[in-house]
């Protein structure tokens, strides 16, 4: 295994990138906080990209259902969950989320990939437990609109938070703060 511990927030240069990015390591171990997880939970992941979300909760103990529409993410995300040794732990789908057909209900719904959102949680919504978490996260400030509409059309009261990290790096001997895009997660949990 390439990461020995229980903490969240893996190492971003231990996974393979894809096309779509990386959500970076602070980012999450935010979005496992959120999801406020005690292990054995059930978790779809829609827009899994690299697969490094799903890594994060099945090496807590839970059980993932990945979605990936891209051939070429599909296949990182397929490559990091090798080499993680986690291909008991997460089942990864490749399709469109919103024409998946899902065989179990979840605890949590993670959206990495936003793609047809309303839509998409039209197919998954009737499979997420009540009580159950919804986390969703966003760069462009349309989508976080868009995000809470949805989630207010179908009885949640969402929670927004804004991510802005920076993280220190030489800058002629001397240390600077290189920002990264802002990241928001819209959440909350069905009632």
């Amino acid at each position: 295994m390439k990461w020995a511990y229980k903490s969240p927030g893996i190492p971003d240069s231990l996974f393979s990138r894809s096309k779509a990015g990386l959500t970076r390591e602070e980012i999450r171990a935010i979005i496992v906080s959120k999801a406020q997880i005690k292990g054995g939970e059930r978790i779809l992941d829609v827009g899994t990209g690299s697969g490094s979300v799903s890594i994060e909760f099945a090496l807590l103990g839970c059980n993932v259902t990945a979605v990936e529409k891209d051939n070429d993410n599909f296949e990182t995300a397929r490559r990091n969950i090798a080499d993680f040794g986690l291909n008991d732990q997460i089942e990864l789908i490749s399709g469109e989320m919103e024409d998946v057909n899902l065989s179990h209900n979840f605890e949590v719904i993670f959206f990495g990939g936003t793609d047809n959102l309303d839509k998409s949680l039209d197919n998954v919504f009737k499979h997420l437990k009540l009580g159950g978490r919804i986390i969703i996260a966003a760069v462009r400030l349309e989508t976080v609109v868009e995000s809470m509409n949805v989630l207010k059309s179908r009885g949640i009261n969402p929670n927004v938070l804004n991510i802005c990290l920076n993280k220190g790096k030489d800058l002629g001997g001397k240390t600077a703060l290189a920002p990264s895009y802002p990241v928001f997660l819209i959440y909350g949990a069905k009632r």
